[in-house]
This record gives C-alpha cells, sequence and structure tokens, in this order.
C-alpha cells in the first residue's frame, strides 16, 4: 500500500513540476547584445538562464533591464537560486526585476563577445516567480520516496524468511 501511495504521488508530484515550469515562462529570448521584451502585467519576474548542462557561455555575462523610456529596472540577485536541469537542457534562476508597469523593456547583456556557434542552444528566459510551489513539490517528492522506499522494505520483511 505505500508502495503504490508512494509510487502515485512521485508521478503526480513530477507531472506537476514539470506544468509549473513551463507555466510560469513569460517570454523566452535568444542570447544576443539588446533586444525588446514585453510583459503584459506589472510585478516581480525573474531572469532564467538556460542551456546544455555545464554550458560555461554565461559566465561573467552582465544583464540590464530598461524600461522603454530609458529608465534602469532594478534586478536583485535570488538567494535560493532555482535550478532545473535534464539530458539536454539546464536551466538557472538569475535575478530578480521589479516590474513596475505592463509594457515594452530592452534587454542588455554585456560581456557576449563575438556570437559563437552553440548560441542558438542558449536562452533567456523571463518566468513568474514559482520557488515556493517548487519547494512543495520538492517536499513531496521526499515523501514520495520514503513512502516508495518503505512499501519495498516492508514487502521485503513480509515476503522473506525470518532467520532464527
Amino acid at each position: 500500500m505505500a508502495f503504490a501511495l508512494g509510487a502515485l504521488l512521485l508521478a503526480t508530484c513530477i507531472v506537476k513540476v514539470v506544468r509549473l515550469l513551463k507555466a510560469s515562462e513569460l517570454s523566452r529570448a535568444a542570447l544576443v547584445e539588446r533586444q525588446e521584451v514585453v510583459f503584459a502585467d506589472a510585478g516581480p519576474v525573474v531572469l532564467c538562464i538556460e542551456g546544455p548542462p555545464l554550458s560555461r557561455r554565461f559566465v561573467r555575462l552582465d544583464f540590464a533591464l530598461e524600461s522603454s523610456d530609458g529608465g534602469a529596472v532594478a534586478g536583485r540577485a535570488n538567494w535560493f537560486r532555482l535550478r532545473s536541469s535534464g539530458f539536454s537542457k539546464a536551466r538557472l534562476q538569475l535575478l530578480t526585476y521589479l516590474i513596475p508597469r505592463p509594457g515594452r523593456y530592452v534587454l542588455r547583456i554585456g560581456g557576449l563577445g563575438l556570437p559563437q556557434t552553440r548560441d542558438a542552444e542558449h536562452a533567456i528566459i523571463f518566468a513568474k516567480p514559482h520557488a515556493a510551489a517548487a519547494f512543495g513539490y520538492v517536499l513531496g517528492m521526499v515523501v514520495a520516496g520514503w513512502l516508495l522506499i518503505g512499501g519495498i522494505v516492508l514487502f521485503a520483511l513480509s515476503v522473506l524468511p525470518m532467520a532464527e
């Protein structure tokens, strides 16, 4: 029973965290020095970098976000940088910006240098903050793991003969 409950809970948490990542994405931009980004709503947004696992392309880059009138939007570094990684892509949260009003903004990336052949595999993503929900799903996965392992141990103890 514990095994089945753990397996169901684990599958549910994995599906929900993948959906959360997809649903939180607001915009995706290429890795270029200057580009426009449109935000439909005011409020906090998180700047994420995405690329192949172990990519060094984002090392020493500086990000600046400006409103359409040229005013800088202050970004703050995230204390708890959420990371998600698969076989072909890894994503890391870097900065959080508080967007004062909906509209067009300009993202400037300093330190890029010359374009590289694998730049198409990298992206800058703006997303809604989702750390609290992701943390809840991770806790659910930990509990599911305990239930799975506990179910296996209890099953093994009930099936295997006891040594006397």
